[in-house]
């Protein structure tokens, strides 16, 4: 007889019990940080058959995803993943004034877009879910402001795990509670508003007092790392004109190798755009900007000119044109392959971080496919 594994999908719908403490104190030297657990309610860890908790800061005045405020779908819980993604996106958005969206998946951004114009917030959305709509699907989608009835009509379109914002309108929140206890598509929807998103540090000299990044290793070891932050603050922090010093007086006609394009006011704000969202690609990884939308995302390649080319393979078949688009890359270009492959494609800039032996062979090849080459000193990987 066969057998039947249709109740298996009931264990995505049950929160796992657990024997974990409702309090934590970290000691580190003579720093003690206390904890809480969160009041969110949880579901289970990275997979169904894993219990897990989460402990939040006490009297923190920055609290973001380790306090939210469950609007919709509170009673079923968050699984491990959910909170990542949440976090992951608030993580992106974080950099970004204007009305901006983010889709995550898996933490991964698939989808992205902020306003270049005088879009309306729906508009944003659909375009931050097209980038990557089939990667969308079931996804955790993050706005940096407050969210309409229009943009939650576009959420409902299609089937989306959660979405988080700072704030929804009372007609936002009347059609994302739309069908509620109903076995229609969308139903379980989780709505969270998380506060202090302008808060959260994110540039070098910001006060991360507290702050780490605490994984473990198989064995049991922990390492505890400083959050990332970025030196990079806007387009003054960038270098434009990146050189190489020739030194090989009989290479190159005895020129120093140096960009000959300097980028356009457009293509400087599409790669702030692409660079901020690189910092939330898992290395290696590559992110191609359009005026302000992620037309593709290339991430956890264990080659640089991979993780490019995934990029261009999902552009390809999502239907996007890459014409025009800037590329961040979160470490340097070993060779000057990336840039001669995405020249034939039309990128019309790149800004990467710099540090190859082969910088100089990589500003040659940008100068002579004319693409303009922004340099932004510091390497972003997100190695998890």
């Amino acid at each position: 007889m066969p057998t039947d594994v249709s109740s298996f999908k009931d264990v995505y719908k049950t929160a796992i019990e657990s024997n974990f403490p409702e309090e934590a104190t970290l000691i580190l030297g003579d720093q003690q940080l206390a904890f809480k657990a969160v009041a969110t309610p949880l579901r289970y860890g990275t997979n169904p058959h894993q219990p897990f908790t989460a402990f939040a800061p006490v009297n923190s005045s920055a609290l973001s995803v380790g306090n939210l405020d469950m609007l919709k779908g509170g009673k079923a819980g968050l699984s491990l993943t959910n909170l990542q993604d949440m976090s992951q996106a608030l993580n992106t958005l974080k950099f970004f004034q204007r009305p901006a969206c983010v889709v995550m998946k898996h933490v991964n951004p698939c989808g992205f877009k902020v306003q270049t114009g005088a879009e309306p917030l729906e508009e944003i959305y659909r375009i931050a879910r097209d980038c990557d709509a089939r990667s969308a699907f079931g996804g955790i989608v993050g706005f940096n402001t407050e969210v309409d009835g229009p943009t939650a009509e576009a959420i409902m379109e299609t089937f989306i795990e959660g979405v988080i914002a700072p704030a929804f309108s009372a007609g936002a929140l009347e059609v994302l509670r739309r069908n509620e206890g109903t076995r229609k598509r969308n139903n379980a929807i989780r709505v969270a508003r998380a506060d202090n998103l302008d808060t959260l540090p994110k540039f070098i000299g910001d006060d991360i007092a507290g702050l780490f990044n605490i994984r473990n290793l198989v064995d049991g070891t922990l390492t505890f790392e400083i959050p990332y932050l970025t030196r990079i603050r806007g387009a003054a922090d960038l270098i434009l004109d990146p050189m190489i010093p020739n030194s090989d007086p009989e290479k190159n006609n005895g020129k120093d190798y140096v960009v000959g394009r300097q980028p356009t006011a457009q293509e400087i704000e599409d790669c702030l755009t692409a660079w901020y969202i690189n910092i939330n690609v898992r290395s290696n990884g590559i992110v191609f900007v359009k005026n302000g939308a992620a037309v593709a995302v290339g991430t956890g390649e264990q080659e640089r000119i991979g993780a490019v080319e995934q990029a261009i393979d999902k552009a390809v078949k999502k239907g996007h044109d890459l014409k025009g688009s800037v590329m961040s890359s979160d470490a340097f270009f070993p060779q000057r392959d990336c840039i001669d492959t995405i020249a034939a494609l039309g990128v019309r800039a790149v800004i990467w971080p710099a540090g190859s032996l082969n910088d100089a062979a990589v500003i040659e090849a940008a100068a002579e496919h004319d693409i303009a080459l922004i340099a932004t000193l510091e390497r972003c990987f997100l190695h998890i």
